[in-house]
């Protein structure tokens, strides 16, 4: 049980991880997460998902 926990807590902050530091930088998904995940990563913080709307405002200018 212990390790199930362990692991759903490392897939969570992997995913984070990966929508702050990786996803700005692919476009594809960069767009997902913005359209998908910021949904939800906004009621923990909003600012998860701040470099992916902040690379997303310097790709459209």
């Amino acid at each position: 049980m212990r390790n199930l926990l362990l692991l759903l807590i490392t897939l969570a902050a992997g995913f984070v991880l990966v929508g702050m530091y990786v996803a700005p930088g692919q476009p594809a998904l960069r767009a997902w997460y913005r359209d998908n995940a910021c949904v939800h990563l906004d009621k923990i913080s909003p600012q998860i998902c701040a470099p992916v709307r902040q690379a997303d405002g310097t790709q459209r200018t």
